[in-house]
């Protein structure tokens, strides 16, 4: 029943959203649902290799090699805030985090970003990331069930990669790479408005600290 219900698009959302988002957002990292994540995910991709082997077309979703080319810079697709705390701060606080969680969010790494900056129980970014954690899961559904994306038919679990360069391996397709340029994309104008909003609030905070 897990299985079925994770293969479904709704499936598909709701636990993504769960894991890489919602429960993120409130201090619970995006492993804690890995061990029913993996159920599905593994027994996906263990269909599509066998499917393919039967001279049959893939048709198993949920599979991790689809699954982490959302986390664009680790759960919630915090790459582009990152990018806009490191480069385009006013605020002195936001741009010392973001030189210190650019790096590692290359790497799709954001627990410092998460738990620093902190998105992690700070009404004003966490709608951005449950706002992806949404959106991003019914893109990239409606890209592989369409076909504008190959589905993965061989385990490739090197997530540590940067998105755009693991997207290609793990389709086995520069569509793979397209994709996650346009989940990037959309990713950016989801948290550029919020980011604008807490920057200016931390940029108020720190002009009355210096009046003090």
């Amino acid at each position: 029943p897990l299985v079925n219900f994770g293969e479904t698009f709704w499936g598909f959302v709701l636990i993504n959203f769960l894991a890489m988002s919602f429960l993120y957002s409130f201090g619970l990292s995006t492993w804690v649902l890995y061990s029913v994540m993996s159920v599905i995910a593994l027994t996906g991709i263990a269909a599509n290799e066998a499917a393919v082997a039967a001279g049959m077309a893939a048709t198993h979703i949920h599979v991790y090699e689809v699954t982490w080319i959302m986390t664009i810079g680790g759960g919630g697709a915090t790459f582009a805030l990152s990018i806009m705390m490191c480069f385009l701060a006013k605020s002195k606080r936001l741009k010392l985090m973001g030189k210190t969680c650019f790096v590692p969010s290359i790497f799709n790494i954001n627990e410092p970003l998460v738990y620093g900056t902190p998105i992690a129980f700070n009404p004003i970014l966490m709608i951005p990331m449950w706002i992806c954690g949404f959106i991003l899961p019914c893109i990239t559904w409606a890209a592989f069930s369409l076909s504008m994306v190959p589905i993965p038919t061989k385990v490739f679990q090197m997530w540590y990669l940067p998105k755009f360069i693991f997207a290609y391996f793990s389709t086995g397709s520069i569509r793979g790479t397209l994709l996650a340029i346009v989940l990037f994309v959309v990713s950016w104008l989801v948290y550029w408005p919020f980011f604008k909003v807490y920057d200016n609030q931390l940029c108020k905070e720190e002009a009355e600290e210096n009046k003090n």
